[in-house]
């Protein structure tokens, strides 16, 4: 088959830049052809079929001017996009396209020139952007949920981006693509990894029966587990307010007794630190990748996962379970459906601080209880989270899709 993946960026920056990547490469491995749509961006990796990308737009910083209008333009709704996927089409001639997250960098005008030219399409929901203007809704007693608000309430709140006009472009153009219903009209089935996601994609009204659930994966060969450790418990993520890495600072202080590690950089390190300054059984270790990931993981006694968002399925979950640790997380979105409470580690409400304080001291002091769960979290990873379930699940959509045209 000839394959379209778009996505808004051709590089890894976050989870769903790498699954697709990751995605790619297993269909190349299986003799598909493979043709990338990103946005032009300079850390994009080389591709011949570049050509089609079309233009970077800045969207990082809140800005006015000429470069703010291009990118506003680029989000409603890109007629450049548009006649690139159409030229790309009419060139390459692809069997499907699988869909990811194309929001303001490529904007869901991609979605009519594949349906112009009756290519099938499929889209995976990686986060909670088409039912809501929050890419994260906020878990239970954790935040306000703007997931129906109006544009006024949306952009007084300023939560995207703390910036009133990024507010409410963000709100505006959600409703706009709501009002078109263009995911719903030319997306021909929806991929979730959690069935927490499809619940909120029925609930926003899209169609129950065009609703696929595909939990992720993960390859166990490629993590060697250790089931010993060296006594310190281990987040990794993004510094960011929605990870609640505050947590993590919080059982430092309460329990000096253990030692914690953060992995990771991002907008909230600079306060992070302050809030952890005294405090020598607490270690920011910065950003690691590869062995020296690796490394971090193997020597951990326990994962801890403190989102105070819901989740839709944290990769990091299967990454520690690879290397057979038990995990201490929020029971808030799909974590749920990835953590088995008392079986692969402990589901806790995220801000309550005594369930936290419990469950990280049961880890830490009943040895004999952490390694039965170790050993748990790798065979869940072996057995019902083997990558080869999530690919054969994914390649029965894409026949599905392929094979129903008139969804």
């Amino acid at each position: 088959m000839r394959i379209v993946q778009a996505n808004k960026f051709f590089f890894v920056k976050g989870g769903a830049d790498k699954y697709m990547i990751e995605l790619s490469a297993y269909l190349a491995s299986r003799g598909h052809t493979v043709i990338p749509f990103a946005m032009q961006h300079p850390q994009n990796l080389p591709t011949p079929y570049a050509q089609y990308f079309p233009r970077f737009v800045q969207t990082e910083r809140v800005r006015f001017g000429p470069s703010a209008l291009r990118t506003l333009s680029r989000m409603v709704y890109s007629i450049e996009a548009r006649r690139n996927m159409a030229t790309l089409i009419a060139e390459q001639q692809p069997d499907i396209c699988h869909i990811h997250n194309i929001y303001t960098q490529l904007s869901p005008s991609i979605l009519h020139a594949l349906a112009e030219k009756r290519i099938p399409t499929v889209m995976t929901v990686h986060d909670h952007h088409l039912v809501s203007p929050q890419y994260n809704i906020w878990a239970p007693d954790c935040g306000p949920d703007y997931s129906r608000a109006g544009i006024l309430r949306g952009t007084l709140s300023r939560f995207h981006k703390n910036s009133y006009a990024a507010s409410f472009v963000q709100v505006a153009t959600h409703r706009f693509h709501r009002l078109l219903r263009i995911y719903e009209k030319n997306v021909r089935l929806f991929i979730c990894p959690s069935e927490y996601m499809r619940r909120r994609l029925i609930a926003g009204g899209f169609p129950e029966d065009r609703i696929r659930v595909n939990a992720y994966g993960m390859d166990p060969e490629v993590a060697k587990p250790e089931f010993e450790h060296e006594g310190y418990f281990l987040f990794v993520g993004r510094l960011s307010e929605e990870k609640g890495v505050d947590m993590v600072v919080r059982l430092a202080q309460s329990l000096p007794e253990l030692q914690f590690k953060v992995v990771g950089t991002g907008p909230e390190e600079e306060r992070l630190h302050r809030l952890a300054h005294g405090h020598d059984n607490i270690a920011f270790v910065g950003f690691k990748a590869g062995e020296d990931l690796a490394r971090m993981y193997r020597g951990a006694l326990a994962v801890l996962v403190p989102s105070t968002v819901n989740e839709n399925f944290p990769l990091t979950c299967l990454e520690a379970m690879a290397y057979g640790k038990p995990i201490v997380a929020s029971n808030a979105g799909g974590i749920p459906e990835v953590v088995e409470d008392c079986i692969t580690g402990f589901l806790v409400p995220p801000t309550d601080i005594r369930a936290w304080i419990e469950a990280v001291l049961r880890l830490a002091y009943d040895e004999d209880g952490r390694k039965r769960m170790a050993h748990a979290a790798r065979l869940s990873v072996e057995t019902t989270f083997h990558i080869k379930h999530h690919w054969d699940r994914l390649m029965k959509t894409y026949d599905e899709a392929m094979q129903n045209p008139a969804m």
